[in-house]
């Protein structure tokens, strides 16, 4: 790591820390809801009509899937069908 790169993280840091906890959760809801837009946005440019369970099970593939084993990747899309059906 450069020294300038460690030194703009360095204050990245303190200009966050200087917030309130409440100002960064906020801060962290809007970068998340922005990143789900952009994953949305994203998926539907693939140019699929999805209805609503698949569209969650792909949101989730796009932020999750390389955290989990094909497996398990399963499972969790087979649970979020059933959970889809019982709502």
């Amino acid at each position: 790591m450069s020294t300038a790169q460690q030194s703009g993280d360095e204050l990245m840091r303190r200009l966050m820390m200087e917030r309130t906890p409440c100002d960064r959760l906020q801060m962290c809801s809007r970068m998340f809801s922005t990143a789900r837009t952009l994953a949305i946005a994203g998926i539907a440019a693939e140019g699929d009509d999805l209805d609503e369970a698949t569209l969650r099970q792909r949101i989730f593939l796009r932020f999750y899937g390389t955290e989990f084993s094909e497996r398990e990747r399963s499972v969790i899309a087979t649970r979020m069908k059933q959970h889809n059906r019982q709502s």
